[in-house]
């Protein structure tokens, strides 16, 4: 089965990451992040789309100011 960008989405925030934090580290807005998480927009252009499987694909944590909020 196929991953998704929701399901990328809400791996990352399974890790502790916030929708503002992912937007931050891919250079998207969090009704951005938040509009893939639902299915309104279905995969996010250019570099954030690289930037997104990265952190999803290496496992990457969120910022230490994120995980002690």
């Amino acid at each position: 089965m196929e991953t998704t960008w929701a399901d990328r989405v809400k791996a990352l925030e399974s890790r502790g990451w916030t929708l503002t934090s992912i937007g931050q580290a891919v250079g998207k807005s969090a009704q951005t992040i938040s509009d893939i998480k639902q299915g309104r927009t279905k995969e996010p252009g250019g570099m954030a789309a690289v930037q997104l499987h990265h952190l999803y694909s290496t496992g990457a944590r969120p910022p230490k100011s994120e995980a002690a909020a």
